[in-house]
């Protein structure tokens, strides 16, 4: 493994003696025809911009040939994506572009299809969201902006640890990626988070549903793609710091990143760390005990472009330590309050104490791109080790006793072949593959999943045709997985060897209208699959984190699922329409349920525990999204935002509810731009109101959870070029209980009022 990716490294910073070919034009305004100075033209097969000058003018020197995709952005402007083909000899394009302005952006250039396009090209719906937009919120991490998507909530594990819930799917159903790369971290359980925080990203993709064949299993709930930063325009050395604090925790977490690049090479590193206190609810009277956080990781990369394409190597660590709610803790009081029995004498504790996770994170990636005339070569190899402990309480130590302790090693590759366009024809063949390796150490009490080798292998073809103001799309995809256990010795119990295999065929078509540049439909059908996890395989005792004994299946068949969606998005100059639908065939569901029973603890046999197993039936989930901003073209201040999404998932074998579906949800967001003063600009005062409807579509002997409205206030402005954001969020300091939550069942609310302030201060350093 190594050796490969380091060959691919070398053979980059070998020179060629070349011919040089040059794009140059001109960026405008569409109405105006005015220049646009500061406009980023960015090369994706090179990994390599410029900015246009104060006439508007770029120009870009390449020493390449070969079918290059130019993305042009400006600030509060619609993007523009142009294709060209480069020849052999010395040549000259002229590419001017005019960009529109924008009140709302509806159409982002997007990654996570097939191929790099605006949203209005698309097959099928993709949602985008800055990485700022967490200050904007209020935000401790990358779920809170996640969450914000219509169709899209979370499972948490108070405020620091959670993990996304794509219409009713989540853990293994939910894939994150990075930079074409799965990310591995354990996702079988709830109580692991999304793994990835903001270091070095720029924006983050959703797609709801299995329609992208491009990532294989274990999407069939969607993915989550993390897109990196670009990097500095040649000739530039630019960074950034950030740093926010919250009042409810006491918390802070900071960032800085520097970025620099040359006509042939780039690079950049950036660094992170958040230190969280445990949360309050009722005006800051009752503590939440154990919901802290420490973290802290860096990032760096190095790529350069040469004839025959570009390479990049990047290399990320991250370690965590997360607090975890010991159950004993909160107790209930004569009248059914909930009294916070922790010893912790400190009102705002940040030393971590058992219980806890600790996750370490290594990652190395190397991103290449050949060009081949008309085609082009895309390869992605990855290495990823996760380290994940917890540590449980042991009287007179606070850093107490190691309960799990696995290592995960995962070695994959992506190699997307894009053919030459033919008769507006344009088709990626590729292949995927990963050898992964669980291996649980010794010195730890017990064992939760046993020691385990998953290989994957898939082929994949996606086609994609243009005609006038439509766009249609084919594709197939073919997965295989092997799956071996070595036989595991838990705590007063073995888990058996296991031997397993899963092959599964899956596809999609979908079509898309445009009408007139301000009507779109769309209109899609895709499957999708997932193999059981090592969870539900071979659970066979007491999780002291959930509280309950666990027993998995063996014999579990594969999930299977095929979704059909309806789109339809409409945009003016004074407003903006969309809505979905969308309906999910499951078959084979896996999920977990209580039986009503107690068994004998494993960890100690004289008590007796609530006995939950995992079960697999037929399912269907249907619901819908919903959003309407209004911005009239005479009222340059005024935007309403409003978004609302529903579901309801089913067991079809006989009718009753799914647990831990998203409940209803409606959220109105009003946005106020004050004019320009002094050296202030960009000011914007927002205020959201977010109303959770009840959920009483519960699985069998899962608790309903009552509605609630929240309140949040936000302003923001930049000084110079330095941008402030405040933020208070839940301004009423309402109790409310999220039914997402896994605290649920200890009747313990959301974070009361929370005040945030943050500032980020641009760093030129050329």
């Amino acid at each position: 493994m190594k050796k490969i990716v380091f060959l691919i490294f070398f053979l980059t910073i070998s020179n060629f003696f070349h011919a040089q070919n040059r794009i140059s034009g001109t960026i405008s305004e569409e109405n105006s025809n005015l220049p646009l100075a500061g406009a980023y033209i960015y090369i994706t097969e090179w990994n390599k911009g410029v900015v246009s000058d104060e006439n508007g003018n770029y120009s870009i020197t390449l020493t390449t040939k070969g079918r290059l995709t130019l993305q042009y952005s400006y600030l509060s402007y619609e993007p523009v994506v142009k294709e060209v083909i480069l020849s052999d000899s010395n040549t000259e394009q002229t590419l001017n572009v005019q960009l529109k302005k924008h009140i709302i952006q509806m159409d982002e250039v997007v990654l996570s299809n097939s191929y790099i396009n605006t949203q209005s090209t698309n097959t099928y719906e993709v949602d985008v969201v800055d990485i700022d937009n967490i200050a904007k919120v209020g935000g401790f991490s990358v779920m809170d902006i996640i969450n914000k998507i219509p169709g899209v909530d979370a499972v948490t594990s108070g405020t620091m640890v959670s993990r996304p819930s794509i219409r009713g799917l989540s853990s293994n159903r939910v894939l994150t990626v990075i930079d074409g790369v799965r990310f591995e971290t354990q996702q079988w359980d709830d109580e692991h988070g999304i793994g990835v925080n903001e270091n070095g990203f720029e924006k983050i993709e959703v797609i709801k549903g299995p329609e992208s064949l491009l990532y294989g299993p274990e999407a069939m709930g969607g993915v989550i793609n993390f897109v990196k930063t670009k990097p500095a325009p040649i000739g530039t050395t630019q960074g950034s710091a950030f740093a926010a604090m919250s009042t409810n925790n006491l918390g802070w977490r900071a960032n800085a990143k520097v970025d620099g690049a040359k006509e042939n090479l780039n690079w950049g590193v950036s660094a992170l760390g958040k230190l969280f206190s445990d949360y309050f609810i009722d005006n800051q009277s009752f503590r939440i005990p154990n919901t802290r956080l420490l973290e802290y990781g860096a990032k760096g990369y190095v790529g350069t472009n040469r004839k025959w394409g570009s390479t990049n190597l990047e290399y990320t660590f991250n370690q965590a330590f997360f607090g975890i709610l010991d159950g004993k803790d909160i107790t209930f009081g004569p009248n059914g309050e909930i009294i916070n029995s922790d010893i912790e004498k400190e009102k705002y504790p940040f030393e971590i104490e058992a219980p806890f996770h600790t996750v370490v994170d290594n990652r190395l990636t190397s991103h290449s791109t050949f060009l081949t005339g008309k085609s082009k070569l895309d390869l992605v190899v990855g290495y990823q080790n996760n380290h994940r402990t917890e540590n449980e309480e042991l009287t007179g130590v606070k850093k107490g006793y190691k309960y799990v302790d696995m290592t995960l090693q995962s070695v994959t590759y992506n190699l997307k072949w894009y053919a030459p366009t033919w008769n507006r024809f344009s088709t990626i063949v590729g292949s995927q593959g990963m050898y992964q390796n669980n291996t649980n150490n010794s010195g730890a009490q017990t064992v939760l999943i046993p020691d385990a080798r998953i290989k994957d292998f898939g082929l994949f073809a996606v086609n994609k045709y243009q005609y006038q103001a439509f766009n249609f799309s084919l594709g197939a995809r073919f997965d295989s997985r092997n799956l071996d256990t070595n036989e595991t010795n838990g705590l007063n119990y073995t888990i058996p060897e296991i031997s397993k295999s899963y092959n599964n065929v899956s596809g999609s078509a979908g079509i898309a209208y445009t009408i007139a540049k301000k009507l779109t439909l769309r209109s899609s059908f895709a499957t999708g699959y997932r193999s059981p996890n090592l969870n539900e395989l071979t659970s066979n005792g007491f999780k002291l984190e959930s509280q309950r004994f666990e027993v998995g299946n063996a014999n579990f068949k594969k999930e299977h699922n095929q979704q059909f969606d309806l789109n339809a998005v409409y945009a003016n100059e004074s407003i903006s329409i969309e809505g979905a639908f969308f309906v999910n065939t499951i078959q084979n569901y896996i999920y977990i349920e209580p039986t009503g029973t107690t068994v004998p603890s494993n960890l100690d046999p004289a008590t007796n525990v609530p006995l939950y197993e995992f079960q697999q039936s037929e399912a269907k989930i249907t619901g819908g999204e919903a959003t309407l901003s209004i911005h009239p073209e005479g009222l340059k201040w005024f935007r309403l935002d409003n978004s609302f999404a529903t579901l309801k998932g089913i067991r079809t074998d006989n009718d009753s509810y799914l647990p831990m579906m998203n409940p209803t949800k409606l959220t109105n967001t009003l946005f106020i731009t004050l004019n320009d003063f002094g050296k202030f600009s960009s000011s914007v005062i927002n205020l959201t109101v977010t109303s959770t409807f009840d959920q009483d579509q519960v699985a069998e002997n899962e608790l309903k959870t009552p509605g609630y409205s929240i309140f949040n206030l936000g302003i923001s402005t930049t000084y110079k070029k330095t941008a402030f954001t405040l933020t208070a969020n839940n301004i009423f300091d309402r109790n409310y209980i999220n039914h997402m939550s896994r605290f649920r069942p200890y009747k313990i609310a959301e974070p009361g009022l929370n005040i945030a302030l943050s500032v980020k201060i641009p760093l030129d350093l050329n």
